[in-house]
This record gives C-alpha cells, structure tokens and sequence, in this order.
C-alpha cells in the first residue's frame, strides 16, 4: 500500500477516533511500518483484546487498513498500516476541542518516539571528532525566538522545501539520519536574554 503524505481528516467522528491518547501512540506506530494487533500489544504493553478495539475504530474511520495476511503456524496475521504520514483536520473541523487535542497528542508522540531514536541510537551517533559543531554530523538545538507570524510561517516553508532537497540527494555514500522538529507558539521564554 501506497501511503499518501497527508490525509484530511473530514468528519467530527474520524477527529475523535484520533484524539484517543492511545490511539495517537498506535498510529505513529503504524505510520512507521505495518504491525499486527499482536505486534502493537508487545510494544505497547497491552491486552490485545484492548488493541484489536482500538485496530477496529481506526479501521472503521479508515484511518488504517489492512495491509496483508500472512499464514504463520496455522494462524492468520493481519498487518496494519496508516492510510498516510500525517493527519490534518478539515478547516471545518479545526474548532474542535477534539482538534487541539489530537494535535497536542500527535506533538507528545513525535518527542517520544525521537526519545526512543536517541535511546536506540548507535554508540557512534553521539560521537565528538571535533570541536567545532559545523563538523558534526548531528544536530540538537533548542531555540525561542519572537517574531512576526509572518516571518515564522516564512521560515516554515523554507524550512519544509530544505527537507524536500535533502531528500533529493543522489550522493552513493549516503547515510540514515532522524530529522524532529517541533514549533509552536509559546506564552513566555524560558531562555532569558541578557541585557
């Protein structure tokens, strides 16, 4: 199955099956690569009978489908997949406290799993051969910044067409590399200016 980039989520049902913490946690596993219920109870720590719920609600919403079967010692196994990468609310719908939620979600789940990408790194990852930061091969900063709505919307899209073009790179050495971010609006800094 060929998942698209970006479903539009257009019903107030299909918003409310997502916002479900648990379901958000299952998702972001089945955009990654397709899972059987079993899989997902072993990773999540969960009854499958509680897990195969959840596969039906997503399925029924068609926020997943089932990818394949496979016969194995006289069972059948059904592997799930996210119908897409990403989940975006219709404009019709992005008044939803259920909207909101499922975006905060989506966010938490993201910094979790980068979390476990840390965790499960290679030793080399983390590697210093240099002194000067423009050398490394990784990268982790944390920023505020305060400008327009204009400008940081601005910098998103030039931001979004740099992934495009790394993504374009034909070089015959290349290597795997986990690219997060997250950005949203922010009440107060927490890193203060100096005077």
């Amino acid at each position: 199955m060929q998942q698209k980039s970006i479903f539009i989520i257009e019903s107030y049902e299909q918003l409310k099956v997502i916002s479900d913490p648990l379901r958000t946690k299952m998702l972001m596993l089945l955009v990654e690569q397709p899972h059987t219920g079993h899989m997902l109870a072993q990773e999540l720590n969960l009854s499958r009978a509680k897990i195969l719920y959840h596969l039906r609600e997503l399925e029924k919403h068609q926020i997943i489908k089932l990818v394949r079967k496979e016969e194995r010692g006289g069972n059948i196994l059904k592997f799930y997949q996210a119908v897409a990468k990403g989940f975006i609310p219709a404009d019709n719908l992005l008044s939803y406290v259920e909207a909101k939620e499922a975006t905060r979600q989506s966010y938490l789940e993201v910094i979790d799993r980068a979390k476990t990408r840390v965790l499960t790194a290679p030793d080399k990852s983390f590697e210093l051969n240099s002194s000067n930061v423009e050398e490394w091969p990784k990268l982790s900063i944390q920023k505020e910044v305060k400008v327009s709505k204009d400008k940081f919307l601005e910098f998103t899209r030039k931001y979004r067409e740099l992934l495009d073009e790394l993504e374009k790179d034909t070089d015959l050495e290349q290597q795997n590399y986990y690219i997060m971010t997250t950005a949203f609006q922010i009440e107060e800094p927490i890193f203060k200016n100096k005077p």
